[in-house]
C-alpha cells in the first residue's frame, strides 16, 4: 500500500516538474498566464536566443605591472587643495579595536588628535551625541565626521580639509 502511494506521489511531482507556463497580453492590454498554449489569435512575444559566439571575449586581465601608469593631476587643481592642519578629535571607547587602529594612523602620519572616551567622561559622551555619534570611532576633522576607521577616508578629509 505504502509503495503505491510513493508511486503515484512520484508520478504527480513528476507532472508538475514538466508542466510550461505561457504568457501572452490580450488586446487590453492584461496579462494572462497559463498552462496551456495562447489561443491561436494570441501573439507571442518575440525571444531572441544568444549563443556564446555572438559575444566578443572579454579582455584578459593584466597584472599590475601591465596596467596604465596612472594619471598625474594637473598643478593648479594641486595648488587649490589645502591640507587640514588642525587638531583631530576621536571620540572612542577603551576596548574598540577600530578607536586604537585610527589613533595608531593617527600617530603614524604624526597628525595631531585628542582622544575622548565616550565611556569614562560624560562631557564627550554628550558632545559624541551632539554630532550624531552612533558608534565608535568618530572622527572629526575640522567640520568632516567620519563614523568609523577608514584610512582612505582619513587621508581624503586631512588632504582636503579646510
Amino acid at each position: 500500500m505504502k509503495r503505491c502511494l510513493v508511486i503515484i506521489a512520484l508520478l504527480a511531482i513528476s507532472s508538475v516538474a514538466g508542466a510550461e507556463m505561457y504568457r501572452w497580453v490580450g488586446e487590453d492590454g492584461s496579462v494572462t498566464y497559463k498552462d496551456t498554449p495562447p489561443p491561436a489569435g494570441k501573439k507571442r512575444p518575440a525571444v531572441k536566443v544568444y549563443d556564446d559566439g555572438e559575444f566578443e571575449p572579454a579582455p584578459p586581465r593584466r597584472s599590475g605591472a601591465e596596467r596604465a601608469p596612472a594619471r598625474k593631476v594637473a598643478a593648479t587643481h594641486v595648488a587649490e587643495r589645502k591640507r587640514f592642519d588642525g587638531t583631530v578629535e576621536l571620540y572612542v571607547t577603551s576596548w574598540c579595536g577600530y578607536c586604537r587602529k585610527a589613533q595608531e594612523y593617527l600617530k603614524s602620519r604624526q597628525v595631531p588628535y585628542v582622544t575622548y572616551d565616550i565611556e569614562k567622561d560624560p562631557a564627550a559622551a554628550r558632545r559624541h551625541k551632539e554630532l550624531g555619534g552612533r558608534g565608535v570611532p568618530l572622527i572629526v576633522i575640522g567640520e568632516k565626521r567620519i563614523s568609523g576607521f577608514s584610512a582612505e577616508m582619513l587621508d581624503h578629509y586631512l588632504e582636503n580639509g579646510r
